[in-house]
């Protein structure tokens, strides 16, 4: 099979199921290549993804047939470049900076996580993507944005609807019709907490987006700012949750690395979360498109092209990481890519960073013989969006 036949065959189902063999075949025989299932160049090895994401006068990140903007709304802060982009951020940033992050986020976690711990103590067994790690990681966002009021269940169904258009690169009608009904839905719940934040200014990251940067009296608009909420609250709900879940499904399957964890978590907590994200990217990919014909990764890309910068396929890198399929938190070969590259790199790093590890050094502190559930081996589903589907375990009697 050469290698164009072999991207003209890729299905959205085997993306789905497993991208990480597809990548591997893609940087070994056509590190950039189009693929017809999803309408994209994929670009696979590190350094082109690096390039792409850090070269926005050739590959911008205004995608005309985006699909977050095509669910969302435009602009966003994911679809954006230049003046626009950097007044987006110039409301995003002030909440999520490390400093800032280091002061608050400590308390949000604990508080957060405490109940849903004692529930799973009194369970003796849990699935912990539905019963911990999503509903820490979508209340610690929600919170931290302002959104006081939103319950659990809703900020997790939002999740799931808002994914579905963000990953519909196939213009799927039956994922946009959810994602569409979600996303109105998101605006008219949140629309009155931000009009009572344009006159009441707090600490919340609302109230930042709202205000910061503008002169004495002026917002930015609500209906500018509402697309990137519903990026931010996706991406921010998302990559923490699921980013945990990974790591976790890594350590649990590395028993010996596992005890590494829980005899000096100061040490290895840290470095198991940045060994999961380059494990298993939470968020696959930069997308971008191009300004002008372009030769890349020994491919000429058309111009207006849209292009997947796959982070997720750079952090398994066989020219930078060596044996980049094995989960080891002993790594020293340099950073991952799971926040992206360029002026685009995620805004809520900090952030998502600490809750990961919070979330993990809680967990663990509190049920240090966790052990996966015999027969029920997570599954990991996803190429934009990765994570296990389930995550079972038991411990204490439960669990022998």
């Amino acid at each position: 099979m050469t290698a164009l036949s072999f991207a003209d065959e890729i299905t959205v189902e085997a993306l789905e199921a497993d991208p990480y063999p597809i990548y591997a075949e893609l940087r070994r025989s056509a590190p950039v290549a189009y693929v017809p299932a999803v309408n994209l160049w994929f670009v696979t090895r590190w350094k082109d993804v690096e390039t792409v994401a850090k070269s926005p006068d050739i590959f911008s990140a205004v995608v005309g047939t985006s699909p977050v903007e095509r669910s969302f709304g435009k602009p966003t802060i994911l679809t954006t470049d230049g003046e626009t982009h950097k007044d987006l951020r110039q409301g995003v940033d002030p909440k999520y900076r490390p400093r800032t992050v280091a002061s608050y986020a400590g308390d949000l976690v604990r508080a957060i996580a405490g109940p849903f711990l004692d529930q799973i103590a009194e369970q003796g067994t849990a699935e912990l993507m539905a019963d911990y790690f999503e509903p820490v990681s979508t209340l610690s966002l929600a919170r931290s944005l302002g959104l006081d009021d939103i319950d659990m269940p809703t900020l997790r169904r939002w999740f799931y609807g808002l994914a579905q258009g963000a990953i519909n690169f196939e213009n799927d009608p039956k994922r946009q019709e959810v994602a569409d009904a979600i996303s109105a839905e998101v605006g008219a719940a949140i629309l009155p907490t931000l009009e009572r934040l344009a006159r009441e200014p707090d600490d919340s990251a609302l109230s930042h987006m709202l205000h910061d940067g503008m002169p004495d009296g002026k917002t930015r608009p609500i209906d500018f700012l509402m697309p990137s909420i519903k990026v931010i609250l996706l991406g921010g709900m998302q990559e923490p949750g699921h980013g945990a879940g990974s790591i976790l499904a890594g350590l649990l399957a590395h028993p010996e690395q596992l005890r590494q964890v829980l005899d000096d978590p100061d040490t290895f907590v840290p470095k198991a979360v940045d060994e999961g994200l380059r494990w298993v990217a939470p968020i696959g990919t930069q997308t971008r498109q191009t300004t002008r014909a372009v030769e890349i990764g020994g491919a000429v890309v058309p111009a207006g092209a849209p292009v997947a910068a796959l982070v997720s396929s750079a952090s398994r890198d066989e020219s930078r990481f060596t044996d980049p399929d094995r989960f080891d938190i002993h790594r020293d070969e340099g950073n991952h890519a799971a926040f992206g590259f360029g002026h685009h790199f995620c805004s809520g790093r900090f952030f998502a960073r600490e809750q990961m590890c919070l979330a993990l050094r809680l967990l663990l502190e509190r049920f240090p013989d966790l052990k996966l559930v015999p027969g029920k081996e997570p599954v990991f589903r996803g190429w934009e969006f990765r994570a296990p589907t389930t995550l079972n375990v038991a411990f204490g009697a439960a669990a022998q």
